[in-house]
């Protein structure tokens, strides 16, 4: 008889077990930011973001570099010393960010596993920055050439920056 019952609640218990929902997500659904980003738009130009826990490293052409404290609240991304908050929604490979400011932004996650930098370097003199700057250009002119504008040999003046001479060529 104690053989029946032991075995009874054996068998209650592994059905039960069977029938329980998916492990809980602890991590409150947030979405991960972490990583190299680029964005492109005929506004603004390309632009490529390192960020990791607690900066987002931003460079553009037309701006430069600008490293700037982040927080993740709820669905929205927070700069900490600037009055901008974006609310962010996660495609995988892509993010849409919409900001306060009525701005709207997709970064696309660099997809190559070796991007050529580590971290967008900060001295503008270093073989790393000027490195850096060569394989920046490149991914420029190919984001512009995607976006259906044509870049002629007449890239090598160096008068103008090359995100200004791009536009020229667009209009």
């Amino acid at each position: 008889m104690r053989s029946i019952f032991y075995f009874l609640a054996f068998f209650i218990f592994a059905i039960s077990a069977c029938n329980s929902s998916k492990p809980k997500n602890t991590d409150g659904n947030k979405k991960s930011l972490i990583g190299k980003w680029y964005k492109f738009s005929m506004a603004n130009g390309y632009s490529e973001f390192d960020i990791d826990s607690q900066y987002v490293v931003f460079y553009n052409q037309k701006v430069g570099r600008f490293k700037l404290a982040y927080k993740i609240e709820n669905d929205s991304l927070r700069y900490l010393t600037k009055p901008y908050v974006a609310k962010i929604a996660n495609y995988g490979d892509s993010v849409l960010m919409q900001g306060n400011d009525s701005t709207e932004a997709v970064l696309h996650r660099f997809k190559e596993p070796n991007i050529p930098f580590e971290t967008i370097p900060e001295q503008k003199d270093s073989l790393k920055f000027a490195s850096y700057i060569a394989g920046f250009d490149k991914r420029l002119i190919r984001e512009f050439e995607k976006a259906g504008i044509k870049i002629s040999d007449g890239m090598e003046r160096h008068e103008e920056p090359a995100y200004e001479e791009l536009l020229k060529k667009s209009k």
